[in-house]
Parts: C-alpha cells; structure tokens; sequence
C-alpha cells in the first residue's frame, strides 16, 4: 500500500507542475573485479575507493530524462578526456513506471545486469596514486548530467604485510558537516572547529564523515569540544560501509557515556561500540546542544596503539640530512645547496618534456637506523622502495647511520601546476620522518634544506574527443528494477536542470526511490 501511495504522489505531483527539462542518474552499484551484483556493493556509494594496479570497476544503475534517452554512460580521470564504458545497456520500463512517466523514458536507460555489470575500460591501466573520478551520463540530445564522483586510490602493487605498525598512530578526522537535522545551524571556525548552534526546539544532531577507517586499527577515538548550555540526552552513533549504513540504533549503535560535563571524552569501540570493533567507519553522529546552546567540537582523533610515528625533521631527535642535487629525466638540474634552492619551488614540465624528477642526498639519525626511503606525492600515502645510494665514507663519518638516497619519481601521468613531492624517510624505531628540515644558517634568501620540488605539469586537455555511440542491449528487459543506491540531483552546471518545479519532483522522485530496490 505504501508503494502504491509513493507512486500516485509522483504521479500527482508531476501532472500538478510543468517540468520541461529534467536528468536523473542513479548508481546501484560498483564493484571490483567482479561482474556480479552485489559483491562489493557499498562501493558505490563511497567517497573514496581503494585498488590495487590492474584491478577493474564494473557498476550498474540507470539514467533518464524528460527530454532525451540516454546515450551511453562514460568517465573522466582528473577532468581530462573522455573514458569509454562496456557496452551493456538495456531498457529499463519499471524506471518510467514508478516515476509515473511514459515508457520511453525507459528506452536504453540501464546499465549492466545483476550477472553481467558494466565494466569502466581502462581502470585496470592506472599506474599508483590517486584519482579524481568522476562517471557521467551522456543523453541523446548532448546533455550531461553526473553520475558519481570519487577519489580512487592505486596502490603500488607492492606485496605489504599488513599489521597494526604500518599505519600513524594517530589519525585526525577532517571537521564537516555532512548532515544536520532542522534547527542546527552549523559555523566552519577558522581553526578548523565546527560550532553547531541549536535554535529551535528540536531533536539536534550533527553528522561528520569519516573517511574509511579501519577499527581493527584505530581501536579508540578522542573527541574534544565545550557545550554552552546543556546537552540534548541521547547518545552517539557510528556508520560502517556494510552492516550500518544509516546510523541505524537497531544494530548495536548505541554507547551509553554521554558527554555531559566533559571537554574531552576518549571512547574505546570494543567496549563502547563492540558491533564496530572490526568495521570500517564511514560516519559519527553527535547529539547537538540543547535548544539556544551550543556544541562546538574541536577535534576527532583516532588512535593506533601499535602506530609509526608521522613526523617532522626534528635536530633534537637525532635527525640529520643534506639535500645535494635535483636530477631531471635521469640528469642533473641543479646541483649543491644554493643551486637546488632555487629550482625546487618552480620545476617547469608544462611542454611534456618531463618524465621523472630525482633527488639526490643523504639523511640520518642518531638513534636508529633507516629502513627506507619513500616520496609522496601532493600529500597523497608515502611509496617507500629501494633507494638507497652507495654512501661514502665523509658522510658516515658524520654518523655511523647517515645513508644516500637517490629517488626517481615518475611525473609522466601529473597534470596541472603546482604538486609537490617530497622525500621520507622510515626509521627502524617506527618513525616516518618527512625531510622538511628548514635552517637558513643565519644567512639571507631561505637558505632552506627540506628535500621536496614544486612540480608544473602540463595542463589538462579541456576539449573531450568524441566516442562511438554504444549499441542498445538486446537482451529482453528485466520487469524488477536494480536496488537503488544515494540519490544524486541533476548537475546544475552541466546539461539540463529542473525548471518550474523540478526541485518538487526531485523530492518526490526521492520519497519513492524504495519502490525501486530489489527484493531478496
């Protein structure tokens, strides 16, 4: 009966306000290697997804709209050109009829089957680092509207052992609102603090992302934050990707330790949170202060008991470095200190002649030895392999651990100004130490020796090329449709948009959405 209201609501709704353009796109689902639905399923809707090099995305879901049929659906790495998709369409008529909209709305608007899923071409080439992704659907009159956007993370293809002490010992959570409830208002401070302000007599809660963090590592978390007024009586949830997607109180999300009269609370999610202790954490929810208070949190911090230590060069420890030479493709670009100074901040590679930057020095501590060196890109995860240099003796006279380095990073994928590699090292002692000593030996002009460059690539191609269109599938329609995954509204800057009362017909489109996911 429920289902049957939603849709006479859309029904209604659309034959009550005129809507002369409008897109939808949904992503059922993503998943990696494997073309089967559903494993993997919560891909689809994370912010952020993890392979290894060679891996592939296959996703499934559909698109429409009002004025056109849905062309074929394709990707963009890092806004550059235009990615290909399999072609695996298929009409979709139960889409058109639970939106209350004529059949060939539903023409060729699926892609992928529950057995046979769309493959995203090309994925499986990506070399390491991380992407900018975003999926788009391309409609027959040549509007565009978004399907998905994500940050997709390759490894290296690195055989790790995975354990506890390859990961920081503390993890702090980037401070934004994801959701609110009505009558919270909420204030990005300039440290980095989100007040949240309760003005009406409401039930106020705060929901802050996290993003993808394992439990089985990070096993405790500290909240620090002040409450002016009083705190609204309830308690704070977490989400996962798999088990509790929603905040759901049904599965174990509840943790009894309020906050009340505290400026700094530390939970530990095997006993506080036990359904969460191997989960990874996608999201944390905060009842708000009571109504005319205010919560303002100040910081979510996870912690690693087994940690490395993420550091900076620091001389009081026992850290020492020099930082010799700049090599481009495989040849010297500057050599000793005042050469390398400067030409870090401004390594031009905008014609494409560059296809990798060297550095070449040494580093040490006294107190522990050097297990490896590593560079990271843009602030992206440090890729530690051999590189080691044969050292010479005037510089392990300095300290029996001092040891060269000499590092080719590959820029050939980069585009765009302004990246910054730096060089790390990881200490036997567990510590990370990014080489970013700065020491001017009181002399003038920045006499500096942290080892990084500022790297300018070229810039990314602003015009798409065209591609073939893909055939229709001609494979006989399915009459249940996918299960529906987040809503996306049309994109404003691209295609057409809702006119007079689009936004409406969003919302109802919204409020039946659970007609169309599929029955187990």
């Amino acid at each position: 009966m429920k289902k049957i209201l939603a849709i006479l609501t859309v029904i209604a709704l659309m034959a009550t306000f005129c809507l002369s353009a409008f897109a939808k796109t949904n992503l059922d689902s993503m998943t990696i290697n494997t073309d089967q639905w559903p494993s993997n399923s919560a891909e689809a809707g994370k912010l952020k997804v993890r392979i290894d090099p060679g891996d592939k995305l296959y996703i499934l879901g559909w698109c429409y709209s009002l004025d056109a049929q849905l062309e074929r659906i394709v990707w963009y790495v890092d806004g550059g050109d235009e990615q290909a998709c399999a072609d695996v369409y298929r009409d979709r008529p139960d889409v058109a009829g639970v939106f209350g909209l004529d059949e060939e709305v539903g023409i060729h608007a699926g892609y992928g089957y529950n057995d046979q899923m769309m493959e995203m071409l090309g994925v499986d080439t990506l070399t390491t680092g991380e992407y900018e992704i975003e999926i788009a659907a391309i409609f027959t009159d040549g509007t565009e509207e978004t399907v998905k956007e994500f940050t997709l993370s390759v490894g290296d293809g690195t055989p790790v052992v995975v354990g506890k002490n390859n990961y920081p010992k503390t993890l702090n959570v980037e401070l934004y609102a994801e959701q609110t409830t009505g009558g919270v208002e909420v204030e990005e401070l300039d440290d980095g603090s989100l007040a949240c302000v309760t003005d009406e007599d409401t039930d106020p809660w705060i929901s802050i992302p996290l993003d993808l963090i394992d439990a089985s590592i990070y096993s405790s978390f500290t909240v620090k934050y002040t409450i002016e007024g009083n705190m609204h009586g309830n308690n704070i949830y977490l989400k996962d990707d798999e088990v509790c997607t929603d905040y759901s109180p049904n599965v174990g999300t509840w943790t009894q330790p309020f906050m009340d009269g505290f400026e700094e609370k530390t939970y530990e999610i095997s006993t506080s949170f036990p359904l969460f202790e191997e989960a990874t954490l996608t999201g944390i929810r905060f009842p708000g202060a009571a109504p005319g208070g205010t919560l303002t949190i100040h910081s979510i911090t996870f912690h690693n008991p087994n940690g490395v230590e993420l550091r900076s060069f620091d001389a009081d420890l026992g850290d020492a470095l020099s930082y010799d030479q700049i090599l481009v493709n495989g040849e010297s670009y500057a050599d000793g200190n005042d050469a390398v100074i400067e030409k870090k901040k401004s390594i031009d590679g905008t014609a494409g002649n560059i296809n990798t930057i060297g550095f070449y020095g040494w580093y040490g501590n006294a107190n522990s030895e050097t297990e490896a060196f590593g560079y990271s890109i843009d602030g992206a995860a440090v890729v530690y392999g051999d590189f080691f240099f044969e050292t010479e003796s005037a510089v392990t006279g300095l300290n029996a651990n001092n040891r060269r380095f000499k590092i080719n990073v590959d820029v050939s994928g980069l585009k765009d100004d302004g990246h910054e590699i730096w060089v790390w090292a990881k200490l036997a002692n567990g510590d990370e130490v990014k080489l970013d000593r700065f020491d001017n030996r009181g002399q003038d002009g920045e006499k500096d020796r942290e080892i990084y460059v500022v790297y300018n690539a070229p810039a990314t191609p602003t015009e798409a090329p065209a591609t073939a269109t893909p055939e229709a599938a001609t494979s006989e329609p399915e009459t249940t449709a996918e299960p529906a995954a987040t809503e996306k509204p049309a994109s404003s800057k691209k295609g057409c948009g809702g006119v007079i009362g689009g936004g409406i017909a969003l919302c109802a489109a919204a409020a039946c959405i659970l007609v169309l996911k599929k029955k187990h």
